[in-house]
């Protein structure tokens, strides 16, 4: 139900590693006025500093709203936030390519909630007893959905569903939001997730949850172990706030993962001056002279032509100027120029060869020892078996070959494990596919139950996941919507 009076959100936010990854590259913000989940990307070097920095910046967007507009407030702060993590790029090359999805929530006048989203991370709120997704992933196989060139079941197993179209950070782009404004419910449950928790975790079960543990702190531990259950091959980070009416006893706001980690990251990207380069390092070509190979050819126009002259040459120069017509060449040193340009040619010919038979090599060589360190786990005769190479073939050539049967029944496993298995788990490299096995080990042991520690952790990397197919459903009280 709406309310008159004042509404503040009751919320809580815990991230974890998860089971494979090295480290966490995901932020998460909870507060009395906000909510904010960030899952960074770029490789161990990027991802984290990405979501770091967007959130350390938005943080301040936590305190009771004014009479300005809440959709502007948090596009124009998300803008600054892509900026700070454009800065930083100039400010350390070899961060370059980092970026991060964005799902906020702010509280603005009139018990009414500004949302912006970017990324495949998620919004959901919880009504009634229904559970509806809110956002609406930007994602290569979602595209392929939206243009009903696939089907949703058919997205879970795509071999692009990683692939996000839009994030904040150094793409090259300027960031297109997804911004809505909607009315705020007493007793709505919000829930902001990284694809750690959808990818790994059946939306009904994550339903069940959010329905029946009150306390938004437990619910997210509970949530995590979930996803942890599910096999935890990425970070996950939830964020939950609960619609209620008057005050909570929630006062200041809770940050986690990588921001929470890595607080030095803050300060990346505020150096205003690191978007120009210093004028030393501008090419310098002396007192006015360009480059010869930038240059501009110079037409000549029939205007500009000299028409021969005759020229009277005395008695007393011919003799000289006989001498030097013979330093002129000859038609027989033409011929002889000709005889070495072939030469070269075909000496030329002979280095391009070389070089596309040692580029083949190579690359053969490559391909050979990529398949030979990747492995991938399926589903054979009800066993958890492990394969080396890749899961397909090149006309009648298997690319990989059997490397274990392991003693897991797959029917001992949950529903989502068996799934997974069905389109194949895939691993960079034998330990990984190990701690594959055993997590899947202990699924079966446990028959279905979970377990897990929920806070930052430190464990090795994996491919991004499969998000599950889930009900999307825009709440009917969504009032303006537009794209920035």
């Amino acid at each position: 139900m709406t309310t008159e009076g004042t509404i503040t959100l009751r919320s809580a936010a815990r991230s974890h590693t998860g089971l494979v990854r090295k480290n966490n590259q995901d932020s998460g913000y909870a507060g009395p006025n906000f909510l904010l989940i960030a899952d960074g990307m770029g490789g161990h070097a990027g991802g984290d500093v990405a979501s770091a920095i967007t959130v350390s910046r938005l943080a301040d967007l936590d305190r009771e709203p004014s009479g300005e507009d809440a959709l502007e407030i948090l596009r124009t702060s998300i803008l600054e936030a892509n900026d700070r993590i454009c800065r930083g790029v100039a400010e350390q090359p070899e961060l370059a390519g980092m970026g991060t999805t964005v799902t906020a929530l702010l509280r603005a006048p009139g018990n009414r909630f500004a949302l912006a989203h970017i990324g495949d991370s998620r919004g959901y709120v919880l009504r009634d007893g229904e559970l509806q997704t809110v956002t609406h992933d930007h994602t290569f196989v979602q595209m392929l959905v939206d243009e009903g060139r696939i089907t949703p079941d058919e997205a879970e197993t795509h071999p692009q569903r990683s692939v996000v179209m839009k994030v904040l950070g150094d793409v090259g782009a300027s960031p297109d939001l997804d911004l809505t404004l909607r009315e705020a419910h007493v007793g709505d449950r919000w829930m902001l997730c990284s694809d750690g928790l959808t990818g790994f975790a059946d939306v009904d079960d994550i339903a069940r949850l959010l329905t029946d543990v009150s306390d938004p702190d437990e619910c997210c531990r509970q949530l995590i172990d979930l996803a942890l259950a599910g096999g935890g091959a990425d970070n996950v980070t939830v964020v939950i706030g609960d619609v209620l009416e008057g005050t909570v006893d929630t006062v200041q706001g809770n940050s986690v993962g990588s921001v929470h980690v890595n607080p030095q990251y803050a300060a990346i990207g505020t150096n205003t001056d690191a978007e120009e380069a210093p004028a030393e390092t501008q090419p310098h070509y002396g007192d006015g002279d360009l480059p010869t190979d930038t240059v501009p050819l110079q037409a000549v126009s029939d205007s500009d032509k000299q028409e021969p002259t005759a020229e009277v040459i005395p008695p007393s120069q011919r003799t000289a100027t006989a001498t030097s017509d013979r330093d002129q060449p000859t038609e027989e040193d033409d011929l002889d120029a000709d005889d070495d340009e072939v030469e070269k040619r075909s000496y030329l010919g002979w280095i391009i060869a070389a070089i596309v038979i040692i580029a083949i090599a190579v690359g053969g060589i490559f391909a050979y020892n990529y398949m030979n360190n990747h492995y991938y786990l399926t589903n054979l005769d009800g066993k958890v078996t492990l394969y080396r190479g890749l899961d397909t073939t090149l006309g009648p050539i298997e690319l990989s070959q059997l490397e274990d049967t392991t003693d897991i029944e797959v029917d001992t496993l949950n529903s989502f494990s068996q799934d997974r298995l069905r389109s194949s788990i895939q691993a960079d490299s034998r330990d990984e596919a190990d701690r594959i096995i055993e997590n899947l080990r202990q699924e079966a042991e446990r028959s279905g139950g979970v377990s897990g520690n929920v806070q930052d952790a430190t464990s090795p990397s994996d491919p991004a996941p499969s998000p599950p197919s889930s009900r999307t459903v825009d709440p009917s009280d969504a009032i303006t919507e537009e794209s920035q």
